[in-house]
C-alpha cells in the first residue's frame, strides 16, 4: 500500500486476484478490497463529486499536484467500492497523459473484472472511467489553451474548498474540487465557424415552407417562438434514435451518455452565462415555470404582510401573474414603474417607490410588445441599494444571443429554449448560489431528493431539488447546439441585422394612413430590438392578421400576454410582427405591402 495515499498497489490486486477461481470469490475480494479504502469525509459525499451514470452512489475526488493527479474516491455499495478501489489504483499518480493513455480495458481483461460484473455494474465502471479521464483530459485542454483554472495550487493558497485552513483534509491531500469534464473547455463554440447572416437561412428547412399556390411563407411572428436550425433537429433525432433513456440514476451505458449530454448543455449555458457553476442552471418547462419556481420557492419563504414587489407596466403576463398570487398568499404589495409617453420606462419614479419595504423587483430585459431594451443595470443597482432582490425576465433578451447575469447584477435570470432556437418545453432558471441555496424545493418527487424515508426526506444538491421528476431531457440537451448556432452568428450581428429590418419596415408603415406604431420610430443600437407592434384604427388587428396571412406573411396579433401595457394606451389589441436574422429586406417589403393594403379593406 502506498504510504503517502493510502491507496493499494495495482501489482498486488494483480496477484491477489490472479489466485481467485470463481466469481463468488472475486465478488469477495472486491468487498474485501473496498474495505481497505481510507475513511471518506461525508463533506466530499456532494453532487461536484458525484459519477453520474452509476446505480450506486459514487464518488471521485481528484488532487491536482504539479505534474500528476491523485484521486480519492468511494460508494455507498460495498462492491462498488473495491471497484473504485481498482480504479484508484490504477490512476492514482499518473499525470494527466498517462492517465489518458492508460489501458484500463486491458488491465480489466487481465484480471476478467468485467466476467462477473451484471450490465449495470460494467455501465456504472464505464462512468467511472469516463469521469476519470475526462478529468485528465480536462487538465491537458487547460495546459494547451494557456489557461490553468484546474491547475495545482500554490503553496501559498492550498486547501481544501470545503476546509480551506487544510487540516481536516483526509489523507492530507489537497482537494481541488474537479468539474465535470464538459466544463474544462470553455466555449467550445469558439472553435467553430461564424456562420454569416447572409447564409443562415438554408440551415432553416421551415423556411422553404410554400403555400398552396407555391408562394413561400413569411415568418415573422419571431418573439413569440423562433424557428430551429437543422442542427437543432440533428441533434433531437440523433438523441432519440442512438442512446435516449433516463438520467442522472440509471446504471447502463444509455443513461451514461445522455446524463452527460444533458448536463454538457447545462455547462454551455453556465459558461454562456459566466456563472460560477453549472450547478446554477436549473432546467424548467420555460419562462413562466422558472417565474413560479421563484414566487412558490423565494417568495413564500421570504416575503411577508405589507412587503413590497416592484413590476413595471410592460411586463408580460409570466411575469405579472404568478406576483399577483403570491401577493394574494401573503399580503404583499405590487407598485408599479410606469411607461412614459416615449415608450420607456418612467425610471425618474423609482426612487420613490423603491424603499426598504422593497423585497423585489422583477423586470423584462426586452419589452415584447415595444422591442424597448430596458436599463437592466441600472434598475438592478436601484434595487439592491434598498435590499431588494432581482429578477429578469430574459425571454426577448436571450434570442440576441444575451443574457447577462453577471453584467446585470442580477439574483434570478430566467428564459425559455424556444425563443433562442431551442426546443420547446424546456427553459432555464438561473441564479446566484447563495439565493439558490436558500430556496426551499418546490415540486417534490424523484430526482430532487438525497434520500427518503417514512419520517422525512433530505433535499438534493443544486440544481436537482429543483428538478423533480424526469426532465425533458431531449429538449435540454438540444439548448446546446442552439446557443451554438447563437454565438457562431454573433448576437452583435444579430442586432444590427435585426434593426436594419425594423427601420426599414417603420420607414414603410409610416406611409400608411392613419397607422400608428407603438414603441419608439428610432431605432438606435442598445435601445430597441426587431419588434414592432401597431394599430390602424378601424381595423381590428384581427382582420390585420387574416388578411396577412392569407398573403402568406404570419404576424402575431391580440393583446401579446400584455394586457396591463396596452390598456396604458388605450388599446385592447394590436398587431406585431417581429424580425429575425433570418428574415431579409424583401419580406420586409412584402410584409409592409400587405399591411398597406390590409388598410384599405
Amino acid at each position: 500500500m502506498s504510504q503517502s495515499t493510502q491507496r493499494i498497489d495495482l501489482d498486488e490486486i494483480r496477484e491477489e486476484i490472479a489466485d481467485l477461481d470463481t466469481p463468488q470469490e472475486r465478488l469477495a475480494f472486491l468487498i474485501e478490497l473496498g474495505q481497505s479504502l481510507p475513511q471518506f469525509d461525508e463533506r466530499y459525499q456532494i453532487e461536484e463529486f458525484r459519477v453520474l451514470g452509476c446505480q450506486s452512489m459514487v464518488w471521485v475526488v481528484p488532487k491536482l499536484g504539479e505534474q500528476t493527479i491523485e484521486f480519492l474516491g468511494s460508494s455507498d455499495a460495498p462492491m462498488v467500492r473495491g471497484l473504485v478501489a481498482i480504479l484508484i489504483a490504477a490512476y492514482s499518480g499518473k499525470s494527466p497523459s498517462e492517465i489518458v493513455a492508460f489501458p484500463i480495458e486491458a488491465l480489466f481483461d487481465e484480471i476478467h473484472l468485467k466476467a462477473f460484473l451484471t450490465p449495470m455494474r460494467s455501465n456504472g465502471l464505464h462512468s467511472m472511467v469516463q469521469r476519470i479521464q475526462g478529468i485528465a483530459k480536462g487538465v491537458l485542454a487547460e495546459q494547451a489553451s494557456a489557461t490553468s483554472s484546474l491547475r495545482a495550487t500554490s503553496k501559498a493558497d492550498k486547501g481544501c474548498p470545503l476546509d480551506p485552513t487544510g487540516t481536516n483534509t483526509p489523507c492530507g491531500a489537497t482537494i481541488q474540487q474537479p468539474a465535470p469534464p464538459s466544463k474544462v473547455v470553455r466555449g467550445d463554440w469558439a472553435k467553430l465557424p461564424m456562420i454569416p447572416i447572409s447564409q443562415c437561412r438554408k440551415d432553416f428547412p421551415i423556411l422553404d415552407a410554400k403555400l398552396p399556390c407555391g408562394k413561400p411563407w413569411i415568418y415573422l411572428d419571431n418573439a413569440a417562438s423562433a424557428q430551429r436550425p437543422v442542427s437543432v433537429l440533428d441533434c433531437m433525432d440523433r438523441v432519440y434514435r442512438n442512446h435516449y433513456a433516463n438520467v442522472h440514476r440509471s446504471g447502463h451505458q444509455l443513461a451514461a451518455e445522455t446524463t452527460e449530454a444533458m448536463e454538457a448543455a447545462r455547462q454551455a449555458l453556465c459558461d454562456w452565462m459566466h456563472l460560477e457553476s453549472a450547478s446554477q442552471v436549473i432546467f424548467t418547462p420555460g419562462t413562466t415555470a422558472s417565474i413560479n419556481l421563484v414566487a412558490r420557492s423565494w417568495g413564500d419563504a421570504f416575503l411577508k404582510t405589507g412587503d413590497e414587489i416592484v413590476l413595471t407596466e410592460m411586463e408580460h403576463h409570466s411575469n405579472i401573474v404568478p406576483w399577483q398570487q403570491l401577493a394574494q398568499r401573503t399580503g404583499a404589495v405590487i407598485r408599479w414603474i410606469g411607461v412614459r409617453d416615449d415608450y420607456q420606462l418612467d425610471l425618474e419614479s423609482l426612487d420613490k417607490i423603491l424603499s426598504p419595504r422593497t423585497k423585489l423587483v422583477s423586470i423584462t430585459a426586452v419589452s415584447n410588445v415595444l422591442g424597448t431594451i430596458n436599463p437592466v443595470r441600472k434598475i438592478a443597482d436601484a434595487a439592491h441599494r434598498v435590499g431588494a432582490k432581482v429578477l429578469v425576465d430574459a425571454a426577448q433578451s436571450v434570442p440576441h444571443g444575451k443574457a447577462t447575469a453577471v453584467d446585470w447584477d442580477a439574483d434570478w435570470v430566467v428564459f425559455s429554449g424556444h425563443k433562442m432556437l431551442g426546443p420547446t418545453g424546456i427553459g432555464v432558471l438561473a441564479g446566484k448560489r447563495e439565493i439558490l441555496e436558500s430556496m426551499p424545493p418546490f415540486l417534490g418527487g424523484g430526482n430532487m431528493i438525497k434520500s427518503v424515508s417514512k419520517s422525512g426526506f433530505e433535499q438534493a444538491d443544486l440544481p436537482h431539488r429543483f428538478e423533480a421528476g424526469t426532465a425533458a431531457i431531449v429538449e435540454a440537451i438540444a439548448m446546446k447546439p442552439a446557443l451554438e448556432y447563437l454565438l457562431r452568428v454573433g448576437s452583435d450581428q444579430i442586432l444590427s441585422h435585426e434593426q436594419n429590418l425594423t427601420r426599414r419596415a417603420i420607414e414603410g408603415l409610416q406611409t400608411i394612413k392613419n397607422l400608428r406604431i407603438l414603441g419608439a420610430t428610432e431605432v438606435n443600437s442598445g435601445e430597441k430590438t426587431g419588434i414592432v407592434s401597431f394599430v390602424i384604427p378601424g381595423i381590428h388587428a384581427d382582420q390585420i392578421g387574416q388578411y396577412l396571412n392569407a398573403s402568406g406573411v404570419a404576424i402575431r396579433v391580440g393583446h401579446h400576454c400584455a394586457m396591463p401595457l396596452h390598456a396604458r394606451f388605450g388599446l385592447g389589441v394590436s398587431a406585431r410582427a417581429s424580425f429575425y436574422f433570418y428574415n431579409t429586406e424583401q419580406e420586409v417589403d412584402a410584409f409592409v405591402t400587405a399591411v398597406d393594403r390590409a388598410s384599405q379593406l
